[in-house]
This record gives structure tokens, C-alpha cells and sequence, in this order.
């Protein structure tokens, strides 16, 4: 069997991961030379367990493979090894660079200008609104996305990419055939149609997300993208942390979004900046890094209200980027509690308002 054939087959037939395979490499760069190992060569390789009996049936693995390239091909997946044309040198720079990729789509080339942009799952508003508008400038300027497909900022900011009409890269932490987290199903579709960039993973297909997947993934996104910006995180052991690490590892410039001191969501971007991150206060700050042209300012925050009512205007005027409680609302506008869920159901449905969860709303700034 042939460098890829073999590379296929433990990776999707056998369900081995780059730790495992990398060890093998280590004890035996040709990897055909396993069929032909005995029992006392297997034990001495510290073969994982299970593989030692599929090794003794040489015509079945072929088999397998193939048929894993069939059903790969058919799904629309490809198998993309480094010595490739498709191959990204991004992910040379990796220590631990992966064997193996699985694709669909595209992944970045060498000469289009990336950034990976990542961020809390359970994000606020006021950081869905910076992650959208830098990832849409960005991506109006040809720059690739490059996130992990999570809720929060990951899908915020990819979504916001397709929008533009740009491209964006999803690392996932499970097969390329499997949508993780649901909610960004249409993200998932979104990216695929058209061109607009590629699912991309080191887990065969059908593998379902483990924790222990993530940090592999995480070094991708660092890797994949020429800067990493930090949108919000929560403090030092965030996920979001380790994608840093491994970015100042590789040497990427790593920028990070200021917020209040007082917020949680912001304490780990204030502590990147603290710690000599680049402090990000708009998308010029990542052209100029990138050697691309600027952009404009950021658009207003607020809509004119010229054709909402008094009491509409007055309760618009109340709403924050930051979700507000129903009753703190009834309290200072004076409006009984009725005509108020009536008035914010109204704003909603005309794009002022949005409601974060039951009962609370914020601006609409998107």
C-alpha cells in the first residue's frame, strides 16, 4: 500500500489520531512495512490496541481503504496530505504540524491574507457586534476568516463573512461531515455553497467532538490564520487562551479587544492587552498588519427612529448594547407593563430591538 493509501487507512479505517500514527512514523517511516512485522516486531512498535490483529490481513486493509477513498469522494471530502498543491505552508510552522486533513471546500492558500478571529461562546452583544463588524470589513477586503465554527464570536464572525460576500474557514473538533454545535447548521451550509471557503479537520468523518479534541483543533486555527484576534474571553483558562498560546508559539501577532473592567466576558482580553497583546480598536489595525488598505469608520450605532411613535421612541431610547430586565424598563419609562411588551415586540420585529433571553432586551446594533 502506498504512503496515502496507508495514511487513509489507520486514520479512517482505524480510527488511530496524529499522536499515534506520528509514534509509528518515528519507529517505521514506511508504513507497508507493518504487514510484514511479527507479533514480537508489533509488541516492540507499542502498536494501539486493536490494530495489531487488522495488520494481519493485508488484502482487507487495502479493501478498506479504497473503499473509505470511495465513500470519501462520493461525500465530497478530500483526503489532503502535505505534499499536495491543495496544502496550506501555514501549518508548517507547526511543531506539531498534522499528517493529514480532511476538506471540504478549500483551505486558505498560501497567498490569500487570513485572520483567525475567536472569542466566548456565550458572548455579548456588544461582542457579537465588534466580531460581525470586523469580520465584514475584513472579508470586503479579500481577507479568509478563519474560526472554529462555536457558538458566540466563532459564528458570528463567520457568518458575517459569508454575508460579506468573503470567505471563511471552519476547524472543527470533529468529522467534516458533522455540524458541532447544531445552531450553525446554516453557517455550515453557508460555507460550503459557492465557494465561500472550507469545513476543515484532522478527525475522520463520523468522529463526534471530545473534549481533548479541542486544543488539537485550536492549533490550527492559530496556525491558518496570519493574526489572531481575541474578541472576548473570560479569563486564562478560557479555550480561547490556548488558541493565544499557540499563536505567540508560532509568532503571530495576537490583538485583543478592549471592554469594561467590570465584565466578566472582558477580563481575559484586558488581561492579553496587559500582558502586551496588541489592544485591536478596528479592523485598519489587522489591514495595517496585513499590508492591505484601511476601511471606513464603523457605521452608526443606532437607527433614526423617525417612524416609531413617542412612546416607541422613548422606549428604544432606553435600550443599551448591553440586555436590560422588562421591569427595569416599565420603571423608567412609565408605561404599564402590557403596552411595554407590546411596544418591544414591535421594535423587534422592525430590526430596533432584540431580545438576548426571556425578558431582556438590547439594542439592535447588528
Amino acid at each position: 500500500m502506498e504512503n496515502r493509501e496507508m495514511l487513509l487507512w489507520l486514520s479512517c479505517c482505524c480510527g488511530l489520531h496524529r499522536a499515534e500514527v506520528r509514534r509509528l512514523l518515528k519507529r517505521m517511516p514506511d508504513l507497508s512495512l507493518l504487514f510484514s512485522c511479527s507479533e514480537t516486531d508489533l509488541l516492540s512498535l507499542e502498536i494501539p490496541e486493536g490494530l495489531a490483529g487488522k495488520l494481519r490481513g493485508r488484502a482487507d486493509a487495502r479493501r478498506e481503504a479504497e473503499e473509505a477513498s470511495r465513500d470519501l469522494r462520493d461525500r465530497g471530502i478530500r483526503f489532503v496530505l502535505p505534499e499536495d498543491p491543495a496544502w496550506t505552508a501555514r501549518l508548517n510552522d507547526l511543531a506539531d504540524p498534522p499528517l493529514w486533513l480532511y476538506v471540504r471546500g478549500n483551505l486558505p492558500e498560501n497567498t490569500e491574507p487570513t485572520a483567525a478571529m475567536i472569542g466566548s461562546r456565550n458572548a455579548s452583544n456588544y461582542g457579537l457586534r465588534m466580531a460581525e463588524f470586523l469580520s465584514r470589513e475584513l472579508a470586503r477586503r479579500n481577507v479568509g476568516i478563519v474560526s472554529g465554527l462555536a457558538a458566540g464570536i466563532d459564528g458570528a464572525a463567520q457568518s458575517a463573512a459569508i454575508s460579506a460576500g468573503g470567505k471563511s474557514y471552519a476547524v472543527l473538533g470533529c468529522g467534516v461531515n458533522i455540524c458541532y454545535p447544531r445552531e450553525n447548521y446554516e453557517l455550515f451550509r453557508g460555507i460550503l455553497a459557492g465557494g465561500h471557503g472550507g469545513i476543515i479537520s484532522e478527525f475522520a468523518p463520523g468522529e463526534c467532538s471530545a473534549r481533548w479534541h479541542f486544543p488539537d483543533r485550536n492549533r490550527l486555527i492559530a496556525a491558518l490564520g496570519d493574526c489572531l484576534a481575541v474578541v472576548e474571553a473570560r479569563g486564562p483558562r478560557s479555550g480561547s487562551m490556548i488558541t493565544v498560546g499557540c499563536a505567540l508559539d508560532l509568532g503571530r501577532e495576537v490583538f485583543a479587544v478592549p471592554g469594561r473592567i467590570t465584565d466578566p466576558l472582558s477580563r481575559g482580553c484586558n488581561g492579553l492587552i496587559q500582558s502586551g497583546a496588541s489592544i485591536l480598536t478596528g479592523p485598519d489595525d489587522l489591514l495595517d498588519l496585513l499590508g492591505l488598505e484601511k476601511c471606513g469608520k464603523m457605521p452608526p450605532r443606532r437607527r433614526g427612529g423617525a417612524d416609531l411613535t413617542e412612546e416607541e421612541r422613548k422606549v428604544y431610547c432606553l435600550l443599551h448594547e448591553e440586555p436590560r430586565f422588562v421591569d427595569e424598563l416599565a420603571e423608567e419609562s412609565g408605561i404599564a407593563h402590557g403596552k411595554l411588551m407590546s411596544i418591544l415586540l414591535k421594535l423587534e420585529l422592525e430590526e430596533y430591538a432584540v431580545q438576548t433571553s426571556e425578558n431582556y432586551y438590547a439594542v439592535w446594533l447588528r
